[in-house]
């Protein structure tokens, strides 16, 4: 094979391999602390906008009834000048039920201090509630953004310290692949690809014979013979990895 045996190297390049992976898997996973706290900020959002549309849709109503009031009270004055300047008793009698009328749809909207609560003082109730929650998520929201920045920065000081050590790694791991055949590293790096991960398997003895330690597969007689005489690369029958008799 050109040197001594450079399926040992290939072994300690796969190690390499593996330490690198692990870096990258550890960059990728967000701590715990991190993950409840983005959770918890978008859920204080949501609320906040939540409460927001609904105080919207509150002040709406309640702006809706009130011009309705006014209206109601100003056809009542109307209709209450228009029977003082009547002269017949029936034009009397038609004021008179047209403002009995508007008073009670005005006692509806408005209540009276007896029996009717009416529709706008529990509108006006409703947006003074809403206001008062809205203030204490606003400000659950000001103390929680700057936490999360706080483990975003946190967060973010880690994946680099990661990604430095992970680059000072990579170069040795290059060194080190760069002393074995090209063609071998090309095969196991394909393989590494297709398995995500390995690319190179210890052959072991079992007491039938040999397995691979990677698929746990017994190998065949010829396949061991052929991985100890190391005269040529060979592949497990069953994965595919490249097989190494080990040191």
């Amino acid at each position: 094979m050109g040197v001594s045996d450079p399926l040992a190297e290939l072994n300690r390049l796969q190690e390499r391999d593996l330490e690198l992976d692990q870096i990258r898997e550890d960059q990728s996973r967000i701590p715990e602390e991190l993950a409840q706290a983005r959770l918890h900020l978008r859920q204080l959002e949501i609320h906040l906008g939540d409460l927001q549309e609904q105080l919207r849709e509150v002040r709406m109503a309640y702006h809706k009834a009130d011009l309705e009031l006014q209206d109601l009270k100003s056809k009542r004055e109307k209709a209450k000048a228009a029977q003082a300047q009547a002269t017949g008793a029936k034009e009397q009698t038609q004021y008179g039920e047209q403002i009995r009328q508007l008073s009670g749809l005005i006692e509806d909207l408005e209540g009276n201090n007896k029996d009717i609560v009416g529709q706008i003082m529990p509108l006006l109730e409703q947006i003074e509630k809403l206001e008062e929650q809205l203030i204490q998520v606003k400000a659950q929201v000001d103390e929680a953004r700057p936490r999360l920045e706080a483990l975003e920065t946190a967060n973010q000081q880690r994946v680099d310290a990661l990604e430095a050590d992970y680059q000072s790694k990579k170069a040795d791991r290059d060194q080190l692949a760069a002393t074995i055949p090209p063609a071998i590293v090309k095969e196991y790096e394909s393989i590494r690809r297709a398995r995500k991960g390995t690319g190179l398997a210890r052959m072991t003895k079992a007491s039938s014979g040999y397995r691979c330690t990677a698929c746990n597969v017994q190998l065949p007689m010829h396949v061991a013979q052929q991985v100890h005489q190391a005269s040529k690369v060979v592949r497990c029958p069953s994965c595919g990895r490249i097989l190494w008799k080990g040191e």
